[in-house]
């Protein structure tokens, strides 16, 4: 195992300003933790702790997500995947013609693996993430870019980044428990991190989300065990999961100008799990022409319509 990261309270640092994430001023480390300092708000805590190197910078909820060694080997194979396949190209195109390395907030970025992946690309990637898989950050190799914050409270600047992104973040904002029934102030928390996004992001900056698509009749990805392939009908009206038009509402009322547009999702998945398997790989025909039919150019109304289980949407601020 490595390392454990280069953080104490006397040495803190990280690759873009991180400070107090209700009032955004900088931290002071004294001997045991960091400290905010005396400001005009009353809610701001005075002190934040550092748990194993880390900074917990987390105001709010924690997500008690699943954990497993199972489950988090899984993570590590498709977040390869992806960071690999979809976003580092599409970053790379959505910033051509930057003149630094691009700054990218991995919002939710649980192990942590596409921090790592998109920092080794070129880009000045750093991630949070308010769960329990934090707990094998200590494995990561960018240990400098991770921190432990919710996303309705980010501990950013206005306008830091050019990209913030993050994968199926928002079905599980406003959610009881681990169940598809949302709270009665699910649309406020939501609009709490869309908010957040919309504020760190710079002008004419993009924020990218994915998810499985709300319009969708099945959720392939919620509801079953590891391993087994009994999916959960979908019903439309559930507000559980998100559909293109839902996003661009959101991010409208967050204050973002710019259109939100359903992009390709060719090469997103790399159906890691399914390939295990002669039944998986079975059962994943369907589900690949599907995403085929997401993938092509010439099909592009296809994007965000209720044929396509997984959805990708760009918002320009």
């Amino acid at each position: 195992m490595s390392s454990m990261p280069n953080h104490s309270p006397s040495s803190f640092s990280f690759p873009v300003f991180a400070g107090c994430p209700l009032c955004q001023r900088a931290l002071e480390p004294d001997a045991e933790a960091l400290r905010c300092p005396p400001c005009d708000r009353d809610d701001c805590p005075e002190r934040f702790s550092l748990v194993n190197g880390f900074a917990d910078l987390i105001i709010g909820e924690r997500f008690e997500d699943d954990s497993s060694d199972e489950l988090i080997q899984r993570e590590e194979n498709n977040s390869q995947y992806t960071v690999e396949n979809y976003w580092v190209p599409l970053f790379k195109k959505l910033t051509q013609n930057a003149e630094r390395p691009p700054r990218i907030l991995a919002l939710g970025c649980g192990i942590g693996r596409e921090v790592d992946a998109l920092r080794e690309a070129g880009f000045e990637c750093v991630g949070i993430d308010n769960g329990a898989r934090t707990r094998i950050w200590q494995e990561r190799s960018h240990k400098d870019a991770l921190l432990m914050a919710n996303g309705m409270h980010l501990p950013f600047r206005d306008e830091t980044f050019d990209i913030a992104f993050c994968g199926c973040v928002f079905p599980h904002v406003g959610v009881v428990g681990d169940s598809f029934q949302v709270t009665e102030h699910c649309h406020r928390d939501r609009l709490a991190i869309a908010r957040e996004m919309t504020r760190v992001v710079k002008k004419r900056g993009d924020i990218i989300v994915s998810s499985p698509n709300r319009l969708f009749p099945l959720d392939l990805y919620h509801g079953r065990e590891v391993g087994t392939y009994a999916t959960p009908v979908n019903p439309p009206w559930r507000k559980f999961l998100l559909s293109r038009g839902d996003y661009a509402k959101l991010f409208r009322q967050a204050g973002c100008a710019g259109q939100a547009h359903a992009l390709s999702i060719k090469n997103y998945w790399g159906f890691c799990g399914t390939q295990r398997s002669r039944k998986g790989r079975l059962l994943s025909i369907p589900v690949k022409a599907l995403f085929t039919l997401g993938s092509n150019e010439v099909t592009p109304f296809f994007r965000a319509s209720p044929l396509l289980p997984w959805i990708v949407v760009r918002i320009t601020k």
